[in-house]
């Protein structure tokens, strides 16, 4: 049981008890089950829950496939809202320091389930993708979220590459494998920006309407198709300059799981071995510093 005063020994008011399970997960070094929850605050299991039911209804928990619990993407929000009163943004500024840095945009995202959501955005030269803003959500689809399928379980890698097409399921597969190696993913451009830019609004515009699911599901397949494949680590040590559309990397939990991806978009139409090399370097070198943060 983690350290604190997260314990109810005594009644508490419904209020206490739930701050006190966000307070719990909050200190724990991993994912717990409802059980572990109740057990160890000493709630009824029926309460606790109901209490989890509650919280991830709201997204500020969410349960993992292996049924833990950890605190969800809910409370990113009420964190980006408190933290410029309480003082500086230590995450906020890595991220926007990143961003000075490369020279684009930068994002953050998390998996939720069945979906991914963008937790951080810092826009300078762009969105990414364009027409997605803090909280937007997407299917959990190839390219989506490679980096943290590469570090997850069989089951979450073989559900993410049967979404894929599959004449390119071999090439994500292998993606899967490099990551670990390479530190990260690093995606050509098969398409204009401007072609870009508009399907990605598109999604955008449907993912406000869940009647078209299907629909959206099939456009962003599109827009991963068009915005170019990933390269390998044969391809990036190429002497001659390479479109690059987008970098990502995994931001890993202690125990080697990732909790979020973190993506730059140079949008190069030629980025050089020493360009490639730079971007890469300070993407991972930041997904490290902010480990702590997330």
């Amino acid at each position: 049981m983690p350290d604190g005063k997260t314990r109810i020994d005594d009644p508490s008011p419904p209020t206490q008890r739930v701050i006190s399970v966000l307070e719990y997960l909050a200190e724990s070094d991993s994912p717990r089950t409802s059980a572990q929850i109740a057990d160890d605050l000493g709630l009824n299991r029926s309460t606790a829950g109901a209490i989890l039911a509650g919280l991830q209804s709201r997204d500020w928990v969410r349960r993992r496939d292996d049924l833990r619990y950890e605190l969800g993407p809910g409370l990113w929000a009420i964190a980006h809202t408190a933290r410029p009163a309480a003082g500086s943004d230590p995450l906020d500024a890595a991220l926007r320091a990143l961003s000075a840095e490369v020279g684009c945009g930068v994002a953050l995202t998390r998996m939720d389930g069945a979906e991914i959501e963008f937790v951080a955005l810092i826009e300078t030269h762009g969105r990414i993708p364009a027409g997605l803003a803090r909280g937007s959500r997407l299917p959990l689809m190839p390219p989506a979220a490679a980096t943290i399928v590469a570090h997850s379980g069989p089951e979450i890698r073989r559900a993410w590459l049967d979404r894929a097409d599959p004449a390119e399921r071999h090439l994500y597969a292998r993606l899967l494998d490099d990551i670990p190696q390479t530190g990260g993913a690093v995606w050509g451009s098969g398409a204009q920006g401007e072609a870009l830019d508009v399907l990605a609004e598109v999604v955008e515009h449907l993912a406000r309407d869940r009647a078209q699911a299907q629909l959206r599901d099939r456009v962003l397949a599109l827009l991963g198709q068009i915005s170019g494949t990933a390269y390998t680590a044969e391809d990036l040590d190429e002497p001659r300059p390479l479109p690059v559309s987008y970098l990502s990397a995994p931001v890993l939990r202690p125990d080697g799981s990732a909790c979020a991806e973190l993506l730059i978009g140079p949008m190069r139409h030629a980025a050089t071995r020493a360009d490639r090399s730079r971007y890469l370097a300070a993407l991972v070198g930041t997904a490290r510093r902010i480990e702590p943060l997330i």
